[in-house]
């Protein structure tokens, strides 16, 4: 069964809100971000498939001065995966790209929260899952600048071992970081190392992202 990003990866750190020093009131706090998906055509230039879009939401309560208050928080997941011929093992979902968004959590007193902002992208691949198991992530061994929604965004490279179909395999592995409009988006793909091109159509997939952002 494939395993899901984790539904808290982007409230992480709420727990430090309860000493904020945030103004309590009755009514629950919430946030959402908006969905951030690839495009139609940058699903057809590379092959890549729609495994998983989904939303979730996280409730917290939180108690300071007697008083307990409510906080929502809604992030978004999409997920998409590519078949991969691979020797020893055969045909394979083995490439795959996750972009998650996750909303600012702006407070009362007008101080601003958001764990994904606060993430290395080594924190970041910590919360990706997908048909690999037992993801172990090696040295960094690039860096490059990655046209997505509209600016140039530094995508970190990774090399790894990873376990597939029972088989450990060697991968390489994408994460990347970044504020657009009040959210923050974060994108991870990983791919077997001897698929080749796979980094060309991970880089046409982010130039596909798509988000829309009232800010």
């Amino acid at each position: 069964m494939r395993r899901r990003i984790l539904a808290a990866v982007a409230v992480a750190g709420l727990m430090t809100m309860a000493g904020c020093g945030f103004l309590l009131g009755t009514e629950a706090l919430e946030f959402s971000a908006s969905q951030a998906t690839a495009s139609d055509e940058a699903l057809d230039d590379t092959g890549y498939e729609e495994a998983n879009v989904s939303q979730q939401v996280v409730e917290r309560e939180f108690e300071a001065a007697g008083q307990t208050r409510e906080v929502v928080v809604t992030n978004h997941l999409a997920q998409y995966e590519r078949q991969v011929g691979l020797e020893r093992i055969g045909e394979q979902r083995a490439a795959a790209v996750v972009a998650f968004s996750s909303p600012q959590i702006k407070l009362p007193t007008g101080d601003t929260l958001n764990p994904i902002g606060d993430m290395s992208e080594r924190e970041i691949l910590t919360n990706f899952n997908t048909n690999y198991q037992g993801i172990s992530v090696g040295n960094q061994t690039g860096s490059q600048n990655v046209s997505v929604l509209g600016a140039d965004r530094s995508i970190e490279q990774f090399d790894g071992t990873a376990t597939l179909a029972g088989q450990e395999v060697d991968v390489v592995i994408h994460a990347g970081k970044f504020k657009h409009g009040s959210d923050y988006i974060g994108v991870v793909a990983i791919y077997p190392e001897m698929a080749a091109g796979e980094e060309d159509r991970v880089v046409t997939l982010l130039n596909g992202l798509e988000h829309e952002t009232e800010s």
